[in-house]
């Protein structure tokens, strides 16, 4: 009998670019096809030569049998329509009689045998890093008829006892975190002294993941408290489906709700957006903001682009960073401040490790030049990037990056370790300069207020050096002073400021005022 693990190699050469993965039990990549018996059993449950996981996009199962003694452990695939215990055939049975999808459709059985030892064999590893976020949970038929009858080694359960389901997180090496978090989950609970709130999970109930944080993979533990010595005299079974993970950073490579960006050297913009105003979507783990004219060229707050320039010509051009492209991959993010709403990014409460930071095209050719607004900056000049953290409503902390200071910029990607701001579930970015000018009673920058980021969540690699920031030039290049910057002047209308620029009013994004 094969004793060595192997994480399955289908899994891992699909590299799943989804960063939203939600379990399809009745489809995995390995095996391609699944077979069932006339109960409604994998047919390779019991072949212990050539599953040692079942393979899912993004996930793979641990799977180990003995042919010999028609014995296995880890997880199988069921989709039998029977929902209670009779005899040992009928450990594939969940009370819900199928999964989520209904009676007869097909469902994960977990055996998390204690012969082993004190570690569950019910592993399921990731191909990547993800935060998982929900998993559905329905009782075996097996367990549930211990729980009630006893039977066998089993006794009934009675006040007091319990039968618990603990999810843990895995690391890089795919091995417990340990001191991580843990999900508890009672598939039976007759704690109380009064009978009346003794309950037992009867049916698909969904479990919260998201406090296991950005994980590997998860290991699942049955404890039941009718044990002989070391062993559960209750039946370790479960049934699974409905296991939803996304990856935890955010790589701007495959968002989730409305951003369209599929061909290179390109740009989202307020035109392709799903609607006026604000647009949310997602990126890995994280919420984010944008908001878009879907009549104009333009937006407000964090945008996402491929554009590998670092020309400035006009405001087409802000959508690049300093150095050119991505850090990573072929897409990065741009963020405008927005001086009318609130700009946020938003995701389950956890510690944010960091991110990569960039000086944007257009920001950098006004710091260098001038422009028609702003200064070319000095030695004593600065420009700030200053991100803060908010956990229930209340300021965690903030962490200040300096884009320019000492007569210096930022010019490469950046990285900017999050972790003081602690446990939190949003931030907002600000900006500040040294040149800025108050209009109508309100402070502006007169810098342009953007900065590009990318990897948004990610720890500092291993052995990271940080870049060292560029010189400003001794003396301004030329700037075009034909159709970019001619009769450009702030005004102020209703308290609110405006641009206008050779006879057409703009607003401070850039959006045109019809």
């Amino acid at each position: 009998m094969k004793k060595l693990f192997l994480i399955g190699a289908v899994a891992l050469a699909c590299m799943a670019q989804a960063k939203t993965i939600t379990l399809d039990v009745a489809h995995p990549l390995y095996p391609e096809t699944v077979e069932y018996d006339a109960n409604g059993v994998w047919t390779g449950t019991y072949n212990e030569d050539d599953f040692y996981t079942i393979d899912y996009e993004g996930i793979s199962f641990a799977h180990e049998a003995w042919a010999d003694w028609d014995y296995w452990y880890g997880f199988t695939i069921s989709k039998s329509e029977t929902k209670t215990f009779t005899e040992t055939s009928d450990q594939f049975n969940v009370v819900a009689g199928g999964g989520l999808a209904g009676e007869g459709t097909p469902f994960i059985v977990a055996y998390a045998a204690d012969m082993m030892g004190p570690s569950s064999p019910c592993v399921a590893y990731f191909d990547e890093a993800y935060v998982p976020q929900e998993v559905s949970i329905c009782q075996s038929a097996w367990a549930l008829d211990n729980i009630l009858n006893g039977g066998g080694v089993a006794s009934a359960f009675a006040e007091g006892d319990y039968f618990k389901l603990t999810i843990e997180g895995l690391d890089e090496n795919y091995d417990v975190i340990s001191g991580g978090n843990q999900v508890e989950y009672f598939l039976a609970d007759f704690t109380s002294a009064d009978p009346t709130e003794w309950t037992y999970n009867n049916g698909w109930e969904s479990v919260d993941l998201t406090a296991l944080g950005e994980v590997y993979g998860l290991v699942f533990t049955l404890t039941s408290t009718d044990v002989s010595g070391a062993y559960s005299n209750t039946a370790l079974y479960f049934g699974l489906d409905g296991l939803v993970i996304r990856n935890g950073i955010a790589d701007f490579e495959n968002e989730v709700g409305g951003i369209e960006l599929n061909t290179p050297e390109s740009k989202w913009q307020g035109s392709n957006a799903p609607q006026d105003g604000w647009n949310d979507w997602w990126s890995g783990a994280f919420n984010f903001q944008t908001y878009a004219a879907t009549t104009d060229f333009y937006y407000a707050g964090v945008t996402v682009t491929n554009e590998t320039s670092t020309e400035y010509a006009s405001w087409a051009d802000a959508y690049r960073s300093a150095s050119g492209g991505a850090y990573k991959g072929n897409n990065f993010a741009v963020w405008n401040q927005n001086y009318y709403g609130e700009d946020k990014v938003t995701f389950d409460p956890q510690v944010v490790k960091g991110f990569f930071v960039n000086n944007n095209a257009y920001a950098v050719h006004s710091m260098c030049n001038g422009d028609e607004f702003a200064k070319k900056f000095e030695e004593e000049d600065w420009f700030k990037l200053t991100i803060t953290g908010f956990l229930d409503g209340a300021e965690t902390g903030h962490v200040d990056f300096m884009l320019a200071e000492n007569g210096k910029y930022v010019n490469q990607w950046t990285y900017v370790d999050l972790s003081s701001l602690g446990e939190i579930e949003m931030i907002k970015f600000s900006m500040s300069s040294t040149d800025a000018a108050e209009y109508g009673g309100i402070v502006y920058m007169n810098t342009p207020a953007y900065f590009a980021m990318d990897e948004f969540g990610a720890a500092e690699p291993a052995g990271y050096v940080a870049p060292e920031m560029a010189l400003f030039p001794d003396a301004p290049a030329a700037i075009d002073n034909t159709e970019n910057a001619v009769s450009a002047e702030k005004v102020i209308r209703n308290g609110q400021l405006f641009i206008l620029r050779n006879g057409v009013m703009y607003n401070i994004n850039g959006a045109v005022v019809r």
